[in-house]
């Protein structure tokens, strides 16, 4: 059986692109109860199997749209070839693979570098892209400077920084020659904008860099703190001129 085209969210929740964060949940309750498999069996409208597959439909949209950080991205490659319009099917004869399931935090649990956490994930996913880059980097003739590995907890800021560096400036190596001459920059700018994006997604998240932040904001609070102590100890010598 042919696959079903992917619809696109907006439409399914039956609301325009610009639709309120209050117009979407509206909208999802409302749905929610006319789709719900238990009443459309027992209507008689849809199978069992087609109600539940509506259903997890709409949960899908509704929580991608609901999110803003899923929105956004969302709203970003909606168009893009990866997302289903009609350059999606040269895509299907390639070693790529779907991104989209690694911008969320459900994708992953804890901040280990073993099983399903944060390291462990995240460490894969960009090793698959850099071997996907250096198989093509092979085919074509040309160097491909290795990646910097992800690391875990306990690497230096300079190493994860350098990762970091890398592939928030990524550039593929791909040539895309099996689109059609016309569209073969649109996708390799997409491409390179999905893998940028992600990096920046992941880099929101790491733990790393959010204590580093925090460190940060701590030695800045008590910088603050020392200088209004020694202001305060000046003026309070002063008065005792």
């Amino acid at each position: 059986m042919a696959k079903t085209k992917k619809r696109c969210y907006y439409e399914i929740l039956g609301v325009s692109r610009d639709a309120t964060a209050d117009e979407i949940r509206c909208s999802y309750r409302h749905l929610a109860l006319q789709l719900h498999p238990d009443k459309q069996a027992a209507s008689g409208t849809l199978s069992t199997a087609d109600a539940t597959v509506a259903f997890q439909e709409l949960l899908e949209a509704y929580n991608v749209l609901s999110d803003p950080d899923k929105r956004d991205w969302y709203d970003t490659h909606r168009s893009d070839p990866w997302s289903g319009n009609s350059l999606s099917r040269d895509f299907s004869r390639t070693p790529f693979f779907d991104l989209s399931p690694f911008f969320t935090c459900d994708c992953f649990y804890g901040f280990s570098d073993s099983g399903k956490g944060f390291f462990k994930v995240y460490g894969e996913v960009f090793s698959k892209i850099h071997s996907q880059e250096f198989y093509f980097a092979r085919k074509l003739g040309l160097g491909l400077d290795p990646s910097p590995p992800f690391g875990n907890l306990y690497i230096s800021y300079s190493q994860f920084r350098a990762f970091y560096n890398y592939w928030l400036g990524f550039s593929t190596v791909i040539d895309f020659d099996w689109f059609d001459e016309e569209d073969r920059y649109e996708a390799m700018c997409s491409w390179n904008r999905m893998v940028r994006d992600l990096a920046t997604f992941v880099q929101r998240l790491d733990r790393r860099l959010v204590d580093l932040r925090r460190r940060k904001d701590r030695e800045e609070h008590e910088k603050a703190r020392e200088k209004a102590r020694a202001k305060n100890k000046e003026i309070a010598r002063m008065r005792k001129l």
